[in-house]
């Protein structure tokens, strides 16, 4: 669902995906278990531990949330032939210490995931903590919690189309593989979500309306192999580029397994075209206009576009 549809293609990635070892940082209170990841990991990754309220030992020794999503980038990468180091920042439930992981993690690796959502009047110190470390790419999932306004989360900071937001901050909503084609989000919005899709990942792993993390850990991973294969480490700016302009709704690759057919195609399409046209309620909801192409951004950036 990705575009890679054939072995060719599949080759064609694997070779390129050697140029460099990724750094991902996940910051989440849930914290993360390397003794339950340590099997999961693809030949040449590792795992490391920055930061957590018990520092040095932080590790559970039992699935947590964090490590679900940390499992869909490792599936991506091994299949992709991608070395990763994985390192973790657990803050405490103090602000400070969130904002401090959020800023130390942008300082040491390329790509920085967060699938927690943090709400309230204090979340601008969170978006302040991203903006101030713009040489990471920040991926989250978009969040919607019963009547809370994406305004006073940590998400709504993340860039906008139309301009305003952080150019390296980007939210992700997942495609689920087993769904009828809809996008899995909250689909009413008013003038106080200021919160926008950027881009509809597909996703083996997303169960229902809510459930956006694993749309989130798609994204990165494939972000994560483009910073991997690419000739010279890429920005931020560049990977999400090539990401948005390859998003298409590509019929042969989502419907390239079982069950998604031409039927729940068309539903997406519906769907992304009212995503795309701003509600008389409210804003416009989506960025990319499709679902993302791993095959589409890796020919752009093999032709340097």
């Amino acid at each position: 669902m990705l575009g890679v549809t054939d072995d060719a293609t599949l080759e064609a990635l694997r070779a390129q995906a050697g140029r460099r070892v990724v750094t991902i940082g996940v910051v989440g209170q849930g914290g993360m278990s390397l003794s339950n990841l340590r099997p999961y990991m693809p030949p040449g990754s590792s795992f490391v531990y920055r930061s957590a309220p018990n520092f040095p030992d932080c590790d559970p020794h039992t699935g947590t949330h964090d490590n679900g999503q940390i499992r869909v980038i490792l599936d991506l990468l091994g299949a992709l032939g991608v070395r990763a180091r994985i390192a973790s920042y657990q803050p405490s439930d103090d602000w400070d210490t969130v904002a401090r992981d959020f800023a130390a993690a942008g300082e040491r690796c390329d790509i920085v995931v967060g699938f927690q959502s943090f709400w309230g009047g204090k979340a601008t110190m969170l978006s302040d903590a991203i903006a101030s470390r713009p040489r990471a790419l920040y991926v989250s999932p978009y969040v919607g919690y019963e009547d809370r306004p994406t305004s006073t989360c940590m998400q709504a900071a993340a860039w906008k189309p139309w301009g305003d937001g952080l150019a390296h901050f980007v939210t992700c909503a997942p495609l689920a593989k087993r769904s009828d084609g809809s996008v899995l989000m909250p689909t009413a919005r008013d003038e106080q979500d200021t919160e926008i899709v950027n881009f509809i990942a597909p996703s083996y792993h997303a169960s229902g309306p809510g459930g956006t993390c694993p749309g989130g850990a798609t994204t990165a991973g494939v972000a994560a192999y483009l910073y991997a294969a690419a000739p010279m480490r890429p920005t931020p700016t560049q990977v999400t580029d090539w990401l948005r302009r390859s998003a298409c709704i590509d019929e042969v690759a989502l419907t390239s397994t079982e069950p998604f057919t031409a039927e729940h195609v068309e539903k997406l399409r519906g769907c992304i075209a009212n995503m795309l046209l701003p509600a008389p309620a409210g804003p416009r909801m989506l960025d990319a206009p499709g679902v993302i192409s791993l095959r589409g951004a890796f020919e752009l950036m093999q032709t340097g576009g």
